[in-house]
């Protein structure tokens, strides 16, 4: 059963009056409309895409039919059930924190605080968001919050997977290097840092030898914030993953190369040019299509427009248009590095049951029932995502 730890315990006795938390990237890619929602998803949904040619003809005065067949093609959202259930056990925080409000008599150390209930039902209702974001984009392998059993490919490994979708790579854009060492301290040898900063987002693939990352496994296919150096050298010192809990990268064992790919104030124009110039035409000019990009780019970009603007007075204070050539930009806050996706909204669908699911917690208290002095907090939720018409989506990956 989970109990409360302490780092120190310098002000016990007093009450506190209130309790902080780290700072969030919050999850809002539904409120931003780039989902088409299914709501009441609780077993499979079909989606029906139907499509025809039409065939101008010599004009007849008997019916002649122009002789094509419609073509129906189906794909499905197959909900994913899991659920969220936390016990904790309030009596050694009370006693060391708020015994002053605490009422007279040993079994009463046992009664929970309200003001620590609402603050921990506000935070896991935060939290339970941002992993559910994750694992719509991500998918399970890339979730560390998600433990189920089931299959969840998540949208841009779907995307990516499909035949269909219109792919690029970083490497045919010239925004990736090769490098000749990955050391167990992160430490990445290259031929030159020149075209990289500090803060600089990359993403390691190809890499041979036996380096993994402590947290996320295999590092090919992991991306990562850098600390430059020196002229040939920079550090792998978070994985972008990591963008909310801040945990520091470790890894174990070495490489003895691999190819180093990214997006910065250096190429994020070159780039996003040749993402434009290869967008379906039809697509690009619907009113509910967008890029998608990591956050990282979106620095980038509005970087890059600072750097440009000529005889601008506060050209790097005032705010930057996330748009690009009257496309919107999306920053997407919990999203892989180096990624562009373009899609129309009316593309993209996110199955549930609920959209509320994740905010409607249950805690309970139950010492009044079963004589346990605990309190358990439960969730559930159903969730699948896939998409339609994948030769009409642009995928850029490292």
């Amino acid at each position: 059963m989970a109990q409360f730890t302490f780092s120190n315990n310098t002000y016990a006795g007093e009450a506190l009056a209130g309790f902080m938390a780290s700072t969030l990237l919050q999850a809002d890619s539904v409120k931003r409309g780039l989902w088409t929602v299914i709501q009441e998803c609780k077993a499979r949904q079909v989606i029906l895409t139907v499509d025809d040619d039409v065939v101008l003809q010599n004009p007849s005065g008997i019916f002649n039919d122009q002789g094509t067949t419609s073509t129906q093609i189906e794909s499905y959202l197959d909900p994913v059930v899991y659920e969220f259930m936390k016990t904790e056990q309030w009596d050694k925080l009370i006693q060391s924190w708020e015994q002053s409000q605490i009422k007279s008599g040993s079994l009463n150390d046992y009664d929970g605080i309200v003001d620590l209930r609402n603050f921990l039902m506000e935070r896991y209702t935060e939290k339970l968001s941002i992993a559910s974001e994750r694992l719509y984009y991500l998918g399970k392998g890339n979730t560390l919050e998600a433990t189920f059993t089931a299959a969840y490919p998540g949208l841009l490994s779907t995307v990516a997977s499909n035949g269909s979708t219109y792919k690029l790579t970083l490497a045919g854009l010239g925004a990736s290097m090769a490098a000749s060492a990955i050391s167990a301290s992160g430490v990445v040898t290259v031929t030159s840092t020149a075209n990289l900063v500090s803060g600089d987002v990359v993403t390691i693939n190809g890499v041979t030898g036996a380096i993994a990352d402590t947290l996320y496994g295999a590092i090919s296919g992991q991306s990562y914030f850098i600390v430059v150096n020196n002229a040939t050298t920079f550090t792998l010192v978070r994985n972008y993953n990591e963008v909310n809990k801040r945990r520091a990268a470790a890894f174990t064992g070495t490489s003895t190369g691999a190819t180093v790919n990214f997006i910065n104030v250096s190429n994020v124009i070159p780039v996003l040019q040749a993402v434009y110039a290869q967008l379906d035409y039809a697509d690009r000019s619907q009113p509910d299509f967008n890029l998608q990009i990591p956050k990282h780019v979106g620095y980038a970009y509005a970087i890059s427009q600072a750097n440009k603007a000529t005889n601008v007075l506060n050209a790097f204070t005032l705010p930057k248009e996330m748009d690009f050539l009257g496309i919107p930009l999306q920053i997407m806050n919990h999203w892989n590095a180096n990624v562009i996706l373009g899609a129309r909204s009316s593309n993209l669908f996110l199955g549930v049951d609920l959209l509320s699911d994740q905010q409607n917690l249950k805690m309970v208290f139950l010492g009044d029932y079963t004589n346990d002095q605990v309190v358990k907090t439960r969730a559930r939720m159903k969730s699948c995502v896939n998409a339609n018409f994948f030769n009409e989506i642009l995928y850029l990956s490292a």
